[in-house]
């Protein structure tokens, strides 16, 4: 259901342009789009806010406090819980959503293109389902994929948390490794099919990681590759 307050209307807008919304959140804004003048006005702010920074992307190396400074912004924008009824408990505010925003354009701002480049740099925003707020944020870049962990939840002990790519239509997942104790993981290349529309995963396996090439215990995040 679309927000009626303000401010969560304002950040559902932001989240849509950054593409950030799962297929059912996308597709109910893309139908409300047609009826509700104030959401067309909320985004169409947001597209003129955050669509020419990105286009402005020169090639350039980034800074080795790059990513660092990603993650000190998305755990500024705290995620807090709203009072009204019906209302999203995940909903950034307006503030917070800015400040993810701002924290993912200066990633597109400073990160070269991919050979083969994707149209636009990819981010992924694991959660334990949707609504329950940010877990886990990955993006691929020239560099490949980063992964960093936002709410220290660790797993069980004795066992590890893998990786896994899903390419849009695909059965199988592909191992794409076991993710360190620090909760954060760089890849340098990719399997063919994990790009714009694949979803990431993340499942609780042996510390060497799953023995079959397939998940073996509960998948407990998941998120979408979607361009930003």
């Amino acid at each position: 259901m679309i927000p009626n307050d303000p401010e969560e209307r304002d950040a559902l807008a932001g989240e849509y342009v950054l593409g950030v919304l799962d297929a059912e959140q996308a597709r109910e804004v893309d139908i409300a789009l047609a009826t509700d003048g104030e959401l067309r006005a909320a985004v169409a702010f947001w597209e003129k806010k955050l669509h020419p920074l990105s286009a402005l992307a020169e090639p350039a190396d980034p800074p080795i406090t790059t990513w660092e400074a990603i993650e000190t912004h998305v755990l500024a924008a705290k995620i807090s819980p709203r009072s009204s009824a019906g209302a999203a408990p995940w909903r950034l505010s307006t503030a917070a959503f800015a400040a993810l925003a701002a924290a993912l354009l200066v990633y597109v701002a400073v990160v070269p293109r991919m050979t083969p480049p994707p149209a636009s740099p990819l981010v992924a925003v694991l959660q334990t389902s949707p609504g329950h707020g940010a877990s886990w944020v990955a993006v691929i870049g020239q560099d490949g994929l980063k992964l960093s962990e936002l709410t220290n939840q660790r797993p069980p002990t004795k066992r590890a948390y893998e990786l896994w790519g899903i390419a849009p239509h695909a059965t199988r997942p592909v191992p794409l490794g076991v993710i360190p104790s620090n909760g954060k993981m760089q890849l340098a290349a990719l399997p063919n099919g994990v790009s714009a529309g694949a979803t990431l995963a993340i499942s609780i396996e042996p510390p060497s990681g799953s023995p079959t090439g397939l998940p073996t215990g509960p998948v407990v995040f998941t998120g979408v590759l979607r361009t930003t």
